[in-house]
Protein backbone atom coordinates (compact mmCIF):
# COMPACT_ATOMS: atom_id res chain seq x y z
CA UNK A 1 0.00 0.00 0.00
CA UNK A 2 1.21 3.28 -0.87
CA UNK A 3 0.28 6.93 -0.03
CA UNK A 4 -0.62 8.90 -3.20
CA UNK A 5 -1.24 12.36 -3.43
CA UNK A 6 -3.59 13.60 -6.23
CA UNK A 7 -3.38 16.79 -7.47
CA UNK A 8 -5.81 18.01 -10.13
CA UNK A 9 -7.87 21.68 -10.52
CA UNK A 10 -10.62 18.68 -11.69
CA UNK A 11 -12.60 17.28 -9.24
CA UNK A 12 -13.16 14.11 -11.08
CA UNK A 13 -10.07 12.74 -11.78
CA UNK A 14 -9.34 12.90 -8.41
CA UNK A 15 -12.75 11.42 -7.78
CA UNK A 16 -11.95 8.71 -10.57
CA UNK A 17 -8.02 7.98 -10.79
CA UNK A 18 -8.63 8.49 -6.24
CA UNK A 19 -11.16 5.08 -6.95
CA UNK A 20 -9.28 3.30 -9.16
CA UNK A 21 -5.96 3.40 -6.27
CA UNK A 22 -8.02 3.27 -3.53
CA UNK A 23 -9.61 -0.22 -5.43
CA UNK A 24 -5.55 -1.25 -5.82
CA UNK A 25 -5.44 -0.97 -1.72
CA UNK A 26 -3.44 3.00 -2.06
CA UNK A 27 -4.45 5.53 0.73
CA UNK A 28 -5.52 8.30 -1.43
CA UNK A 29 -5.47 12.17 -0.22
CA UNK A 30 -6.78 14.23 -3.52
CA UNK A 31 -5.93 18.63 -3.58
CA UNK A 32 -7.28 21.09 -6.15
CA UNK A 33 -4.54 23.55 -6.25
CA UNK A 34 -0.68 23.65 -6.23
CA UNK A 35 -1.19 25.52 -3.01
CA UNK A 36 -2.80 23.11 -1.30
CA UNK A 37 -0.68 20.41 -2.87
CA UNK A 38 2.45 22.44 -1.27
CA UNK A 39 0.87 21.84 1.91
CA UNK A 40 0.00 18.47 2.32
CA UNK A 41 3.98 17.55 1.11
CA UNK A 42 5.14 20.04 3.94
CA UNK A 43 2.42 17.93 6.53
CA UNK A 44 2.82 14.61 5.49
CA UNK A 45 4.57 11.95 3.80
CA UNK A 46 3.34 10.28 0.54
CA UNK A 47 5.10 7.46 -1.46
CA UNK A 48 3.96 8.92 -4.78
CA UNK A 49 2.31 12.26 -6.42
CA UNK A 50 0.21 12.71 -9.23
CA UNK A 51 0.16 15.96 -10.66
CA UNK A 52 -1.96 17.53 -13.71
CA UNK A 53 0.36 20.56 -15.26
CA UNK A 54 -1.87 23.10 -16.06
CA UNK A 55 -3.37 24.75 -13.06
CA UNK A 56 -3.15 28.14 -11.53
CA UNK A 57 -1.49 29.73 -9.51
CA UNK A 58 1.24 26.94 -9.11
CA UNK A 59 1.14 24.46 -12.08
CA UNK A 60 2.41 20.91 -11.87
CA UNK A 61 5.71 21.30 -12.87
CA UNK A 62 6.45 23.93 -10.49
CA UNK A 63 5.05 21.32 -7.91
CA UNK A 64 7.36 18.71 -9.44
CA UNK A 65 10.60 21.08 -8.66
CA UNK A 66 9.86 21.85 -5.62
CA UNK A 67 9.70 17.92 -4.91
CA UNK A 68 12.71 17.39 -6.43
CA UNK A 69 14.39 19.99 -4.27
CA UNK A 70 12.36 19.20 -0.83
CA UNK A 71 11.22 15.39 -1.18
CA UNK A 72 14.08 14.00 -3.73
CA UNK A 73 12.99 10.51 -3.11
CA UNK A 74 9.57 10.66 -3.91
CA UNK A 75 8.49 9.89 -7.53
CA UNK A 76 5.79 11.96 -9.75
CA UNK A 77 3.41 11.06 -12.34
CA UNK A 78 1.72 13.75 -14.17
CA UNK A 79 -1.69 13.28 -15.82
CA UNK A 80 -2.51 15.60 -18.69
CA UNK A 81 -4.62 16.67 -21.39
CA UNK A 82 -1.40 18.19 -23.07
CA UNK A 83 -0.06 15.62 -26.15
CA UNK A 84 2.40 16.94 -27.75
CA UNK A 85 6.22 15.73 -27.11
CA UNK A 86 7.01 18.93 -25.55
CA UNK A 87 4.87 18.73 -22.66
CA UNK A 88 6.16 15.75 -21.98
CA UNK A 89 9.52 16.41 -22.44
CA UNK A 90 9.12 19.74 -19.98
CA UNK A 91 7.33 17.15 -17.80
CA UNK A 92 10.51 14.57 -17.41
CA UNK A 93 12.96 17.78 -17.22
CA UNK A 94 11.16 18.84 -14.51
CA UNK A 95 11.77 15.39 -12.85
CA UNK A 96 8.34 13.28 -13.39
CA UNK A 97 8.73 9.32 -13.22
CA UNK A 98 5.86 8.96 -15.85
CA UNK A 99 3.49 10.62 -17.91
CA UNK A 100 -0.14 9.84 -18.63
CA UNK A 101 -2.16 11.55 -21.27
CA UNK A 102 -5.94 12.13 -21.15
CA UNK A 103 -8.07 10.95 -22.26
CA UNK A 104 -6.29 7.36 -20.38
CA UNK A 105 -7.81 4.32 -19.99
CA UNK A 106 -7.67 2.73 -15.97
CA UNK A 107 -4.88 -0.27 -17.69
CA UNK A 108 -2.61 3.17 -18.32
CA UNK A 109 -2.88 4.64 -14.85
CA UNK A 110 -2.50 1.03 -12.76
CA UNK A 111 0.56 -0.02 -14.78
CA UNK A 112 2.50 3.51 -14.68
CA UNK A 113 1.61 3.36 -10.62
CA UNK A 114 2.98 0.03 -10.36
CA UNK A 115 6.01 0.86 -12.51
CA UNK A 116 7.31 3.80 -10.86
CA UNK A 117 6.54 2.55 -7.13
CA UNK A 118 8.44 -0.24 -8.14
CA UNK A 119 11.58 1.34 -9.30
CA UNK A 120 11.71 3.83 -6.18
Amino acid sequence: MARILIVDDEESIIRSVGALLESESHAVTGVMSGPEALRELKAKKFDLMITDIRMSPVDGLEIIQWCRKNLPEMPAIVISALTSEEAEDMAKEAGCSGYIRKPFRISDVIDCVNKVLQSS
